[in-house]
This record gives C-alpha cells, structure tokens and sequence, in this order.
C-alpha cells in the first residue's frame, strides 16, 4: 500500500487523515507495548525461573485492565475523548520510562514491576474502548465499517512487527532494548496524538449532564448491556473464550516454545507474526471480499471456529510449517468475529452510551481472563502444556456453534449499515430507560 493523500484521506479513500494519524499512534503503542510484553515475559522467566512467578503477574496485569474498563470507561462519555487519550499517553510514556531504566540497572524487584505492569494494563483499559468510540468524531454511518477495517490493519502492522521486533532485540540486543524501543514507540504515538485538536473530542453540556456521576454512568453501562440481549450473550461467549485464548498467547506459548520444542524466543515472534499476517488480511482483503457473498452472522461464526483450530493444531501437531499456518489462520479468524460485531455495535448503539458499551462489552468478554491465567498453573501441572492447549482448542470450537442461539443475533448481523442507526434504542427501549 503506497501512502497518498485524496482529500482528507491517507491510504484508505474515504477516511479521514486525522482519524488514520490517531490509528497510527495507537499502532505504535501496540507495537512498543508487545516489546514491553515479551521483554517482561522474558525477564521474569529468567530471574525467577518460577512459571508460577510469571502466570502470576501476568494474571494480575490483566485483572487490573479488565477493571479499568467498567470503572473508567464512562470517562470517555462524558469528558473530551482526544484529551483523555493525550494524558493517558503520557502516562504510559512514563512508566515505559521506568522501566527502561530499572532493566538498565538490572534491577529486578518482581513488585515495581508487577506494580508498573498494573498502571499500563490501566491505562490500556482506558485507551481500548475510546478507540472504536472517537470513530464517529471522524466518519459517517456509511464509513464506520471501513473505519474498522483501517484500525485493524494498523492493529495487524502492530502485531505482525512488534513481535519480530522484541524478539530480535531481546536475542541480539539484550531485555533492555526492548523496553527503550517501547519508549520510543510512546513517545513518537504521544507526538502524533498531540498534533489533533482537543475540540473534536468535546462534548456538549446536553451530554454532560445526562449522568452527573460516575457511579451512575459505570452503573448505566451495565444495565444497557444486561438489556441488550444480543450483547449480553455474546459478551458471555467471549468471557468463555477469552478464558483460553488470553492465557494460551501470554502464558502457553512461552511455556510450549521454551520448555516443550525447546525453541529459540524468536520463534514466539514468527507465531505472533503469522498471527498478526492473518489479522492484516482478514481485515484489509478477505472481510471485504465476504462482506458481499457470506452474512455477518457466519462468519463471525467461522471466526471463532478458526481460533479453536489454531489451539487444536498447536496441541497436536509439532510440525514448524503447520503451526504458523495455524496461527496465520487464527489471525484471520479474529477478524471475521472483531470488525462485524465491533461495527454493528458502534452503529446500533446510541451516541451517549457508546464509549461505555465498548468499555463494559471489552470487560464482560475479558473478565475470565484473569481466571484462565491462574488456571493454567493447575491445567499445565496436571494435563502437560499439549493437553491443557488441546482441550481448550475443542473447548472453543464447541463455543462456536452458541453464536447461533444469541437472541437477535442473525436479525442485527445481516442488516444494513444504515438501517442500524440506534437500532438497540428501537428494539430494548427499555435497556436506555432512566
């Protein structure tokens, strides 16, 4: 893709420059937040040697993004979203700041790093959910789904580099450089972030004064996602997979490529890479090729199923061309589930309820997370890594097939874009009611 410029659009007719420049900068932070990730995985094993140390860690880094998300999401619904996304940027600079220079001391202390951890996994709990809602700040109804295939291409550059990136400065370079390349990242995203005005993002005083607390607005998020049956159940089957997949990228994978093929750290970023090569074309060609031929519904289904393959195969197949296929195809598999759900949501959902629904959507589906890393310490101890990864594999194949008895589900999938303005208001009246 050449970059040019066609009105306010960049690379993607149609979308506004400014929305294309913010993507941008939270590709970066995704980017420097996976140097981050590996880069602790991997210092940790190697001070601790403790996989039980590291599950832990990981169990309450994740804990604290879940709960950021319900308790801080309504920040977004009522204040200026382009101001909240300014500080939390510089925030994460400093802790990427921090820690760059405790590895640069080599020191280790298992509690200023949790603790760090826990302020950027807070941090992201905030920023994930303004990412789909500041959409509407910068496209019409008719662009939102287009908007979401942009952000998951930028999502999939992150992905697919980020992990080749940490594993390469992490084997040639030392843990070290990792973390600065994380700075780095922050750093030039914040830059890019400071350069939109504050004035898109800010609301009207008929918004502020709709919930004039935050209780009431964290309360608000999840009366409507209790009312709006289609959401409701299927946040419930992402809980359910979120359980499995969460720990199978943080924890398993480390586990089965260290201890079981006894692989160099690089070969985590030739996994994380394919996975990453299968969200950028699932998000850039093969969503838009299905969009015409195959309803929302089924292959949002199709979707699920392809992850629970990508588990099974890991488990049973030690093959080193299968595997990445697996996980190339799992990447694709996200895709097809992520920008059907995610641009419906945004269009059915009305404008006031937005960044919330995202934000306790994100949190119910991620709320098994925390569990599912705990488990594994059990799971692995009992089962073997090969066993606990396969039966979570089946686990979310059966999941696949629930889709199908979601209330709503089919009739919301297979509407227009344009017919689904506030369609959740028009079906559960009762989800908005104060």
């Amino acid at each position: 893709m050449s970059a040019h410029f066609s009105g306010n659009a960049w690379v993607f007719p149609g979308t506004d420059r400014r929305l294309l420049k913010v993507q941008f900068s939270f590709l970066l932070m995704v980017l420097g937040g996976r140097c981050n990730q590996l880069a602790v995985a991997w210092w940790a094993l190697q001070e601790t040697g403790s996989a039980l140390y590291f599950a832990n860690m990981v169990a309450c880094s994740i804990a604290t993004e879940v709960l950021a998300k319900p308790l801080l999401g309504w920040l977004g619904d009522k204040y200026n979203k382009i101001l909240i996304i300014k500080l939390a940027s510089l925030i994460s600079l400093l802790t990427a700041l921090l820690m760059m220079m405790l590895s640069a001391m080599g020191s280790f202390n298992p509690w200023t790093v949790g603790t760090l951890m826990m302020i950027s996994s807070a941090i992201v709990g905030v920023r994930d959910p303004l990412q789909a809602s500041i959409i509407p700040l910068f496209a019409d109804d008719d662009k939102v789904s287009l908007a979401f295939r942009t952000k998951s291409v930028m999502s999939s550059f992150s992905i697919l580099l980020g992990p080749a990136l940490a594993s390469g400065l992490i084997y040639g370079f030392g843990i070290t450089f990792a973390f600065v390349a994380d700075f780095i990242a922050i750093l030039v995203a914040g830059a890019l972030i400071a350069t939109i005005p504050n004035r898109i993002g800010a609301t009207d005083q008929g918004e502020k004064a709709e919930c004039v607390s935050g209780f009431n607005m964290i309360y608000s998020g999840f009366k409507v996602i209790y009312g709006v049956k289609v959401e409701f159940y299927l946040a419930i089957i992402a809980m359910l997979i979120n359980f499995a997949l969460f720990p199978f990228f943080t924890i398993l994978i480390p586990l089965y490529v260290k201890d079981v093929i006894q692989f160099p750290v690089t070969y985590i970023g030739l996994l994380d890479s394919c996975f990453g090569l299968g969200i950028l074309a699932g998000s850039y060609k093969i969503i838009g090729w299905l969009s015409d031929c195959v309803p929302r519904d089924m292959c949002v289904s199709a979707g699920f199923a392809l992850l629970g393959c990508n588990l099974v195969v890991v488990g049973t197949v030690s093959s080193s061309l299968i595997v990445p296929a697996a996980f190339f195809c799992g990447g694709v598999g996200l895709m097809l589930i992520n920008i059907p759900t995610s641009a419906v949501r945004l269009l059915a959902t009305p404008k006031l309820h937005r960044n919330r629904i995202f934000a306790t959507v994100s949190f119910l589906s991620a709320a098994a997370s925390p569990l599912g890393s705990f488990a594994m310490n059990t799971l692995v101890a009992s089962l073997g890594v090969e066993m606990t990864i396969t039966l979570l594999g089946v686990m979310v194949l059966l999941l696949s097939l629930l889709v199908f008895l979601v209330p709503d589900f089919k009739t919301f999938m297979r509407s227009q874009d344009m017919q689904l303005n506030d369609a959740y208001l028009d079906k559960y009246p009762k989800a908005f009611a104060h």
